[in-house]
């Protein structure tokens, strides 16, 4: 990668990919595709983001006939039609499919999809509702350049594509936990602390140095306040499935939440294996949650998302 990026012998860079937690990503960086122009790129990325789609959604194993509504999500996308309308397509789904996708909303996107989600099986509870959370971070990475700033060093040393798909159903018979209430929580005054930034031939995703602290200043109160509404304390919580984002993102959540090496050591283990993959991240986690911890009949599972806005996402699940 720092080979690749030109940034061998960058003594910050290679301090950054040294202490980072990532050891394994998903990227596309070839010569070639290094070399296109973004907007010369869409139409590979858009291609590449629709093959993991279909392989995530085969996954889940959907009856394409069962489907009300799909909801897709990335980080940001030149290409149309969009994702949710070319799944519908391709799966041979209702044509009246109610179909949205979701831009700009990054690794804070899990709440507030699982949530509109939820909206849509409510008021059609005899169709189920995909969600497929796509990303191709790949798209923003860049070689280094002369005067690039320490931000975009930091995201090609964590940022990985990823992709992930979701079934929410009413049926009584489902598999999975059932979402029991969700919130969002943007703190004022934080816009630029992530964003998108670019030029004629250049692009990186930037995190602002204090996006950590950010993360962590006031989350125990924002989330023992949504805990509380739902009559419940961070100690009745088994299971904390926490934003894997960076290693400081894990670290200051963590200590904010007061939560053990143990409680977040699922996060810690996406981060390694796959990076950021920003949109679909949390999901990786919550599935790792499912296949490894086995939550039982009774138990609480709290989600946890950080992400551009500065917005905390919280999203309550129970088996």
């Amino acid at each position: 990668m720092l080979d690749r990026l030109r940034l061998a012998g960058d003594e910050f860079a290679e301090g950054i990919f040294e202490r980072c937690g990532v050891q394994h990503r998903h990227l596309e960086l070839s010569d070639e595709f290094l070399d296109l122009t973004l907007q010369g790129r869409t139409a590979r990325i858009e291609d590449d983001l629709m093959r993991h789609s279909i392989h995530a959604i085969d996954a889940v194993e959907i009856d394409p006939a069962r489907i009300g509504t799909v909801l897709s999500a990335t980080l940001y996308s030149l290409g149309g039609p969009t994702l949710a309308h070319r799944i519908v397509e391709h799966f041979r789904m209702d044509p009246a499919t109610d179909k949205y996708h979701v831009t700009g909303v990054g690794c804070a996107s899990g709440v507030p999809l699982m949530r509109l989600a939820s909206q849509a099986l409510a008021a059609h509870p005899e169709r189920d509702v995909l969600v497929v959370a796509a990303e191709s971070m790949s798209g923003v990475l860049t070689r280094a350049r002369s005067g690039d700033p320490r931000a975009k060093t930091v995201g090609s040393a964590i940022f990985g594509d990823g992709c992930s798909a979701a079934l929410l159903s009413a049926d009584p018979r489902a598999d999975g936990p059932s979402i029991l209430a969700s919130q969002v929580h943007q703190i004022g005054g934080t816009l630029d602390a992530v964003s998108l930034r670019f030029d004629n031939d250049d692009s990186y995703l930037h995190l602002a140095r204090e996006l950590p602290d950010l993360a962590g200043a006031g989350l125990g109160e924002v989330v023992d306040r949504f805990l509380r509404r739902n009559r419940l304390g961070r100690s009745q919580v088994d299971h904390w499935v926490v934003h894997p984002g960076g290693r400081r993102i894990i670290e200051n959540m963590r200590d904010a939440l007061e939560l053990s090496d143990e409680d977040v050591a699922l996060s810690w283990s996406v981060l390694a294996d796959h990076g950021n993959v920003g949109t679909p991240s949390i999901f990786y986690v919550l599935k790792d949650t499912i296949e490894r911890r086995a939550p039982e009949p009774g138990e609480h599972c709290l989600m946890v998302t950080i992400g551009p806005g500065v917005t905390v996402g919280m999203m309550l699940l129970g088996w």
